[in-house]
């Protein structure tokens, strides 16, 4: 194994572990949600805003983010503001307030607003064009095993010990150590890359070249139009109380479950995607799938065994891991210079209105005491979806291997 080869898996070890982390964290409001709404004594809606303080600004964080990685570089991006999570983390743990969980979201929602984008042009910079949705789809997958850790973990932590600080602070302390790590192992880019220079900051330049460039638009308008379906994944644990008569442990069981799949789904879908030599048909493939899984779960009846509702969320978790592919589309499809800030533009715009979506969902569940309509909006959305990029969505693949390309030393 060459140094270079083996300086990236290093590199996706460690960033892996940050981003498993992340998701625990950004995951605990939602997995927590039963147990806030009766501690703080709040309404649905109420709660939808505690976990929108955390997804609304990291939305619109993504749009500077892009251009963190071209100023201060990947590494310092990283680092930076992996600290300020840290921060933020401590804050909600130590909370007992509804306002001082809500600036913790806030602040933890800043942190690790640029991560995301950051490692993915790490990755790009690290990893051949054959090996990089697969790449991705690893960085992806610790996502899964972070939101497993929150869904399962927290529930069984609140029923076996009656708290869920504990575990909390754990996971902290687990990313207190890897931001060392971080400073440590990450690196820009191998020294045979002509990494684009961080000397100005040529904003009109670059979002231009971003929006002459027609490939984009394709992969920013579905993955913008996903974040209205996948509001459901932020609500699944109450859904399953309250509409499947599930007990809080045995919705976090399911719930948990399915971020499993999601880490098997981002390995898989990587994989079939760098096999098939296509982005395209899999996207369609999986995101089709995934509605009609939605289909069955708005309309099974409540009180079914468990296992029914965690085989429909488990498939759902294998499909709903499509997202990881447009990541690979919009770093194929721009040039390297520019990448970061099409994928902070992408994430962004989809993540603001799927956390705007996410308080409005809750409170038509409270207006409307039911979760049938709020659900059948997603799934219409989610078709609707569909059909848009089966109309304009071109076949992307190697498409990186045609652009200018950064000249090598």
């Amino acid at each position: 194994m060459n140094k270079q080869r083996q300086t990236g898996l290093f590199i996706l070890a460690t960033i892996s572990v940050t981003y498993l982390i992340e998701n625990f964290l950004r995951s605990a409001a939602s997995a927590l949600t039963p147990v806030l709404i009766n501690e703080l004594s709040i309404t649905r809606g109420a709660m939808g805003f505690l976990i929108t303080g955390y997804f609304l600004i990291y939305g619109v964080m993504q749009f500077p983010a892009g251009f963190l990685a071209n100023i201060l570089g990947p590494r310092k991006s990283i680092v930076g503001f992996t600290a300020l999570t840290c921060v933020g983390s401590i804050l909600f743990w130590a909370s007992y307030r509804y306002e001082l969980l809500f600036a913790a979201q806030f602040i933890m929602g800043v942190g690790t607003s640029v991560f995301y984008i950051n490692a993915v042009t790490l990755i790009s910079r690290w990893f051949p064009v054959n090996r990089r949705a697969t790449a991705i789809g690893v960085l992806s997958a610790s996502s899964g095993v972070g939101a497993f850790a929150s869904y399962m973990g927290l529930p069984l932590a609140v029923t076996l010990w009656g708290d869920w600080r504990t575990l909390y602070l754990v996971m902290l302390v687990v990313l207190v150590v890897n931001w060392g790590m971080n400073f440590f192992i990450l690196k820009d880019g191998p020294q045979s890359l002509e990494v684009p220079p961080r000397t100005g900051l040529n904003i009109k330049g670059s979002i231009s070249k971003v929006l002459h460039t027609q490939n984009f638009y394709p992969p920013l308008i579905g993955f913008t139009m996903t974040g209205f379906t996948f509001v459901i994944y932020n609500w699944i644990n109450q859904l399953l109380i309250e509409d499947k008569g599930l007990t809080y442990i045995e919705a976090g069981t399911v719930s948990s479950l399915g971020t499993v799949a999601g880490f098997i789904g981002c390995l898989l879908i990587g994989i079939i995607s760098d096999k098939l030599k296509r982005r395209k048909l899999p996207v369609i493939f999986f995101l089709s799938t995934n509605l009609l899984l939605l289909c069955g779960l708005i309309f099974l009846p409540a009180n079914l065994s468990v296992a029914v509702y965690t085989a429909v969320w488990f498939a759902m978790g294998i499909c709903g891991s499509i997202w990881i592919l447009f990541f690979s589309i919009v770093s194929e499809v721009l040039p390297l210079e520019v990448a970061g800030i099409g994928l902070g533009v992408m994430n962004g715009l989809s993540t603001i209105l799927s956390s705007l979506a996410t308080p409005i969902y809750g409170s038509l569940v409270d207006i409307l005491g039911s979760y049938f309509i709020p659900n059948l909006i997603c799934l219409g959305l989610g078709i609707l979806t569909v059909i848009t990029l089966v109309l304009i969505m071109k076949e992307t693949y190697g498409i990186s291997a045609t652009r200018s390309q950064p000249s090598h030393r």
